[in-house]
Formats: structure tokens, C-alpha cells, sequence
């Protein structure tokens, strides 16, 4: 898979997860329905179309139109976040983000190292773009850890719950506003709107950017 065209702001490249005003979500009337692929009654759109539905979740509808208006630094398109995970795509340049085999590079805001079983929802990515989003990012400028992971597991997915009684979003205490709902329930996957994919990272080996080789 090449590369995405890269787009600056500021002169910093925009990260490929990263949505654009161009982007902004599309309303949709959600309804209940029938899921017997989660078996049971669970969330639908009332013009519900093949696309919206990835392994069998319903995801938030987001424009595919990177590059149209000014990118939202700090935010995450949906679909584009879920293919990095699922691709193993550097989440910056969206290039594969290590030859089939190799461990992957995972770079994350804080001093907590990077431990094996952790939820992931940031995409990993390459030592040159790794260096590049510390450089102009500035949570990761203050402070980030890294490690190289040997595998990844899907875990499950963030998104909104929604009440099955008043079919309406029930609010979520995390800073996201999200829940993190795992691929194991489905009897409450089948009331969730996706809207970013979750990974556990496994065989972590703590590095630092300096050490590794450009790549």
C-alpha cells in the first residue's frame, strides 16, 4: 500500500489519522433492528448501507476527504484511525509501518511505559515520522514513551453506547467520551456506535526514538 499524500499546516505534516473540516461527521437517524450476526436486537441506520458496518459493528459515518478545509490536529478520523489498526499503517504517513514480521513501533504521550496487554488506540508508526510528531506535537514534546511490538491482538472497539429503552447515547465518564467495549460482548457491541478501533499490544520491548535506526 503507498503512502497517502502528504498535506502540511504550519508548515507540519498533518498526521494521516487526523480529520479535516472537510470531514465532518454525516447525521444519520439511528433505529432498532434485528442483528443476527450479534444475535439480537441492537443499533441500525434508518438508510443503513454495507459500508457502515465493519466486522459487523455499526460505525460512525466520517467523509473520506483529506486535505479539504484545515486539518483538526489533536482529533482522529474514525475510519482512517481503524484501517491504520487493522493495516499495521503508520498513523502519520500511512505507509505500512514495518516490513511483514518486524516488530512495530508504538509512540505514546506520558512517562508510563508501554506494557504488554495494554489497550491501544494510537496506530503505530515509523522512526522518522515518529520523530517528526514529537517534534511538533506538544504532549508527545513533553513527554512520550515508545516501544517495538512484537504482535497485536484486536481487542475491541471505542465508541457510544446507546440505551437500548430511549435509544439515545448514554454518557460516558472517560475524558473521550467514549466506552471501550470488547469483541467478546456482543450483546453490548450490538448498542455501540464505533468510532475508533482498540488493539493489545504484546512482546513490548521500551526503546527510545535515539536509538533506533531511520526507518
Amino acid at each position: 500500500m503507498a503512502s497517502q499524500e502528504p498535506h502540511y499546516q504550519n508548515g507540519m505534516r498533518v498526521p494521516a489519522i487526523a480529520p479535516w473540516t472537510g470531514e465532518a461527521s454525516v447525521a444519520a437517524r439511528v433505529t432498532r433492528r434485528w442483528l443476527p450476526f450479534l444475535g439480537g436486537e441492537g443499533i441500525g441506520y434508518a438508510d443503513e448501507q454495507p459500508m457502515d458496518r465493519h466486522r459487523g459493528l455499526l460505525w460512525k459515518r466520517v467523509p473520506e476527504a483529506p486535505g479539504e478545509g484545515r486539518a483538526q490536529i489533536g482529533l482522529v478520523h474514525g475510519p482512517r484511525q481503524r484501517q491504520a489498526m487493522t493495516d499495521k499503517l503508520c498513523q502519520v504517513c500511512f505507509a505500512p509501518a514495518a516490513p511483514t514480521g518486524e516488530p512495530l513501533l508504538f509512540v505514546v504521550a506520558g512517562d508510563e511505559p508501554i506494557a504488554a496487554g495494554e489497550r491501544m488506540f494510537q496506530p503505530p508508526v515509523h522512526k522518522t515520522c515518529g520523530d517528526e510528531a514529537v517534534r511538533h506535537c506538544p504532549r508527545l514534546r513533553r513527554s512520550h514513551t515508545a516501544a517495538l511490538v512484537g504482535r497485536t491482538s484486536s481487542w475491541g472497539v471505542a465508541g457510544l453506547v446507546y440505551n437500548p429503552a430511549t435509544l439515545q447515547p448514554v454518557l460516558s465518564t472517560a475524558k473521550s467520551g467514549l466506552t471501550l467495549v470488547p469483541y467478546g460482548n456482543p450483546s453490548r457491541l450490538r448498542w455501540v456506535l464505533a468510532v475508533q478501533e482498540v488493539v493489545t499490544v504484546h512482546d513490548c520491548t521500551p526503546v527510545t526514538l535515539g536509538e533506533l535506526t531511520p526507518g
